[in-house]
């Protein structure tokens, strides 16, 4: 069994006074192409979305009204990212998650994820047990002091910027959060818990269009995109 787990109780702090994952586009909340990309997915068996209680009944209707019937649960955020992700994880369990089955924790902000990359960071994630998808860093890195200067120039051949989906085998997801709060270590994301037991880790490529809304900016790209490309 394969289960998307969408985050989306983040606060919006740099896309104020709009609530991303609410923002129209073509008469449909942002959150609708995010949940769409994975209900249309052949190996998506099921969803969990991780929301802010006060937008559950809102979710509900959207469930209803687009007829997503792979939602399985919703489940309240918790305090950091990684305290949502481990709500998402339990909730999973509960579903009946197997050891080996497939976790995606995916960004309700990153309504672009391709069939094709959900389909790849899946078959990656099945053969070494965790997976994510990410961009190729195209532009010169520099490393900075704290006052600005340049340090020196990073090589970018090996570097790359995390995306979403970031999958991880349910048993090993399981055993990496568990840790995680032992050793009282919080990520930045999903993977790095399991980066920290040494174990390895397959990156996808990652669609030039698969991008996490988070500045105003951002969403005049989607927008287009799906405007462009979607019906």
């Amino acid at each position: 069994m394969n289960i998307a787990t969408i985050l989306t109780a983040g606060n919006s702090t740099r896309t104020k006074p709009v609530n991303k994952i609410f923002y129209q586009i073509k008469r449909k909340p942002l959150i609708y192409y995010t949940l769409l990309a994975f209900e249309k997915n052949p190996e998506i068996q099921k969803i969990i979305l991780v929301a802010k209680k006060s937008d559950f009944k809102i979710f509900l209707s959207l469930a209803k009204r687009f007829n997503f019937r792979k939602i399985g649960k919703i489940v309240e955020g918790g305090k950091e990212r990684q305290d949502s992700c481990f709500n998402g994880l339990k909730a999973a369990g509960k579903l009946g998650a197997k050891k080996n089955d497939l976790i995606l924790f995916h960004n309700g902000s990153n309504p672009l994820v391709s069939q094709k990359e959900i389909k790849k960071v899946i078959e990656a994630a099945k053969e070494y047990g965790a997976a994510l998808v990410a961009h190729k860093v195209k532009d010169t890195i520099k490393e900075a002091d704290e006052n600005g200067f340049v340090l020196e120039t990073i090589p970018r051949e090996r570097i790359y910027l995390a995306q979403t989906p970031q999958t991880i085998k349910y048993g090993l997801a399981r055993e990496a959060f568990e840790k995680a709060y032992q050793d009282k270590f919080y990520g930045t994301d999903d993977i790095s818990l399991v980066e920290r037991m040494g174990k390895p880790i397959k990156i996808v490529p990652a669609a030039f269009q698969n991008i996490k809304v988070t500045y105003p900016e951002d969403f005049k790209f989607v927008e287009a995109y799906i405007r462009k490309y979607y019906e």
